[in-house]
């Protein structure tokens, strides 16, 4: 049984590290500032995550960390992966769908002294392109399962890379705390119908978000111009939750069968444009058969609240963190889910 590894050790010596960062010089996209400022403003909490993140996965692993290739998915400015890489993990990947993310993060691993092996813009497919000679032990990602489109797409494309890899995703869209899912459920029903601005909430993107019922709308009738006004409103109603090509899919059969699809739920839905959930609400059931599908095993776990403020808002999270050990996810903020081979 190898030897357990205390990453909370670890976190003090990064925090001294991360003082030396000059945010402006990271990125010249104000988002990537943005979103680089609000994790260094809760250090103390996102790398106690990060650092609950690896243990889960050395728990969940045969291997000791000096011997794990790790990947660090969807993210952003790379901080969960410089830490890993500070934390003595032997390669660390970095790879996210944004480009402008995955430029910050060289800039801060830069500034930092600390580099990982390898950046890599792209999604799961780009993963696999790039791992195809070499294969990761696991892979972890922090807020990004949620916004995946297609998770069984996503999970076999992992076990094609390697089916021994070991996952751990955290996602705040935990769907047996009643009190998240219905804020999230209205930052959906927002996002749907309302669309949003840059400053609606503090990791906003950098420009104005026209509602994704106008967006589908827009993709219907371009594609289909000679439908009436009152169908095209019923198939945008409909075709919720789907991207641009699933649209036009839905489309094609619509005019075969002249039947209106209908949404898998009444809340989720997906930006049309770039294929990302709003805080997609899974329940642990539906990811529990998606990574037994791909041919995984997962485990779910509770997370826990940001205590590490002051004054009663930091009394009142201690106390519910205390509550976490009997009441588990039903009261937890985020869920961690740890997935490996079946």
């Amino acid at each position: 049984m190898q030897q357990a590894v205390n990453f909370k050790s670890y976190i003090s010596a990064f925090e001294k590290e991360l003082e030396r960062v000059v945010l402006n010089d990271i990125s010249a996209a104000v988002y990537c500032k943005k979103y680089l400022s609000h994790l260094l403003q809760h250090k103390n909490y996102y790398l106690a995550i990060y650092a609950d993140v690896f243990d889960k996965l050395l728990a969940h692993s045969s291997k000791r960390k000096e011997d794990i290739t790790l990947v660090d998915y969807g993210a952003g400015n790379g901080l969960l992966g410089i830490f890993a890489k500070f934390c003595g993990f032997k390669k660390i990947l970095i790879i996210d769908i944004d480009n402008k993310f995955i430029q910050a993060a060289g800039q801060l691993a830069l500034q930092l002294d600390i580099k990982p092996d390898a950046y890599i813009t792209g999604d799961v497919e780009a993963l696999r392109s790039y791992c195809s000679n070499e294969k990761p032990d696991a892979i972890t990602g922090t807020d990004v399962i949620e916004h995946i489109y297609d998770l069984d797409d996503f999970f076999k494309a992992l076990w094609d890379i390697n089916p021994a890899i070991v996952s751990v995703f955290t996602t705040a869209s935990n769907p047996v705390n009643f009190f998240k899912v219905r804020n999230l459920k209205k930052i959906q029903r927002k996002d749907e119908l309302e669309g949003g601005e840059p400053g609606d909430h503090a990791l906003f993107g950098e420009t104005s978000l026209e509602p994704f019922i106008k967006i589908r709308e827009k993709i219907i009738r371009k594609h289909a111009p000679q439908l009436t006004d009152t169908t095209v409103m019923a198939l945008a109603e409909a075709t919720r939750g789907l991207h641009e090509a699933d649209i036009i899919k839905a489309l094609a059969q619509y005019h075969i069968s002249k039947r209106i699809p209908v949404p898998v739920d009444d809340f989720n839905t997906c930006n049309p444009l770039n294929s990302s959930w709003t805080e997609r609400i899974l329940s642990l059931e539906a990811y529990i058969s998606v990574y037994r599908s791909a041919g995984f095993t997962c485990k779910i776990y509770a997370g826990f609240y940001n205590q590490y403020g002051s004054g009663m808002g930091s009394f009142v999270k201690k106390l519910l963190n205390a509550g976490i050990h009997i009441l588990g996810k039903r009261i937890s903020p985020y869920i961690v889910i740890v997935g490996q081979q079946g």
